[in-house]
């Protein structure tokens, strides 16, 4: 009989935290992740199809319809996120995980077929919808399975394949784009399904989380999963340790626990993701038109974003476990400010200037929040609401998504490159103030007693 939870805990995980990676983690790695180079092909396709939609249906004087386009899907995220969180950590990883990108696919192939721009703003939301189901699965999956001194990098490995997606889908895009604008849009949209089938083939047999089946008492299906994660047995007198035990985990309070034990964990990663997000989309979805403004626009520039951002994304994979988190975070938002600032005061005439200023933004956002959010949230919330911690930072980041999205057309490109600049200025503030360090910690000791200890 274990005298604590937290003993329980300790032995069961321990080969499991302390293993070198696997090629099971590798595995699990590009499972998550397909279905986040879905959400981001997904995102990024439709900046480039955006101006044959607009032909096609009139909308070139409608900046708030053509808003409502580009910011249904992350709507759709928005909802699936916040009602995914909850059921992942009432009813499993794996049932939903399957399930979300079949939807995905549904709605991809209709968003395809429409005849008009409210049939697509629903599809869009649709669209969303499935792949916001995905995110609090991918985060606490990776997580609960990787071992604790690789596991930063691989979770900044995971959102890597959102801005691989990205330089995918601007290829992707402009190769299409010559069969003319008003029909080329339809093919982009429902290419994204092909990344998605091809993720859902290879999740049939994925394995249900260990740490989600011993907090839900499902013993023997930890211990085989927990051997499946390190290839070998488990000691017997561990298992004997865990199936003799009577000890019950504490129950999940879902979102009311996350919001009064996890108050303070809850508020930072959510304006966290909030400020990114709003400098994110605004950047990478209406970056073609930012580009454009200052005569750098098309493939080239749209590509080299995406490429700088993935560079950022290496560097904080290599750093992460070394530098630290904290320290990740700080030089990426500080990079952001003083990029996009750059930008801003550049000279129209100095055009390589303005273009290097943006796409140094964009490894900037690679090396800190566009990374670092994916780390942080599964990694300051336990077990049981791990996944709703998730969806309550998607939820929280995809509001700023979306009021990006509806007002950041009308706006003027001054205006749009000032609001950029206050949301890094928040994002750094917030992290002097808040962002914790975890590296080298088991998920268990950063977040099982409730608040972290923050900077």
């Amino acid at each position: 009989m274990t005298e604590s939870w937290e003993e329980l805990k300790d032995r069961a995980y321990n080969q499991m935290n302390r293993q070198k990676s696997k090629w099971f983690n590798y595995k699990m790695l590009m499972l998550t992740g397909g279905g986040i180079f879905v959400d981001g092909y997904n995102i990024v396709i439709i900046s480039i199809g955006l101006a044959g939609i607009k032909t096609l249906f009139g909308l070139q004087n409608d900046a708030f319809l053509v808003g409502l386009i580009g910011v249904s899907v992350i709507v759709g995220n928005l909802v699936g996120a916040l009602f995914a969180g909850y059921f992942v950590d009432r009813v499993g990883r794996r049932l939903i995980f399957l399930i979300d990108l079949i939807l995905f696919v549904l709605f991809a192939i209709i968003s395809g077929i429409v005849t008009n721009a409210y049939e697509l703003v629903i599809a869009r939301f649709l669209v969303g919808l499935g792949i916001g189901l995905d995110y609090p699965i991918a985060t606490s999956y990776l997580s609960e399975f990787t071992p604790v001194n690789p596991r930063g990098k691989f979770l900044v490995m995971n959102i890597t394949f959102f801005n691989i997606a990205g330089v995918v889908a601007v290829v992707v895009g402009y190769l299409l784009l010559p069969i003319g604008a008003t029909v080329a849009w339809r093919y982009m949209l429902i290419s994204a399904a092909i990344p998605a089938i091809i993720t859902i083939a290879a999740r049939i047999r994925t394995p249900e989380s260990p740490r989600w089946l011993l907090q839900h008492g499902k013993k023997k299906e930890a211990i085989g999963a927990i051997e499946r994660v390190t290839g070998g047995s488990m000691p017997a007198d561990t298992q004997k340790f865990i199936m003799d035990s009577n000890v019950k985990p504490p129950v999940s309070g879902y979102y009311r626990e996350l919001l009064t034990k996890f108050t303070k964990s809850a508020i930072f990663i959510g304006l966290f993701y909030f400020f990114f997000a709003i400098a994110f989309v605004n950047a990478s979805i209406y970056g073609p038109s930012i580009l454009a403004s200052f005569g750098e626009a098309g493939l080239i520039g749209s590509s080299l974003y995406w490429i700088l951002f993935v560079v950022g994304d290496i560097i904080c994979i290599l750093v992460i476990d070394t530098f630290g988190r904290r320290n990740s975070t700080l030089t990426g938002w500080a990079g952001m400010l003083i990029t996009i600032v750059v930008l801003a005061l550049a000279p129209a005439n100095l055009k390589v200037l303005s273009l290097g200023a943006f796409v140094l933004f964009a490894m900037f956002q690679g090396i800190g929040p566009g990374s670092l959010h994916m780390v942080y949230s599964p990694e300051l919330f336990p077990t049981r609401i791990r996944a709703t911690a998730e969806g309550w930072k998607q939820g929280i980041g995809r509001i700023g998504g979306v009021l990006t999205g509806i007002f950041f057309p009308s706006l003027v490109i001054g205006d749009q490159l000032l609001i950029i600049i206050l949301t890094c200025i928040g994002g750094l503030v917030l992290s002097i103030m808040l962002a914790p360090e975890t590296k080298k910690k088991t998920l268990e000791e950063i977040s099982e007693k409730g608040d972290i200890e923050f900077a």
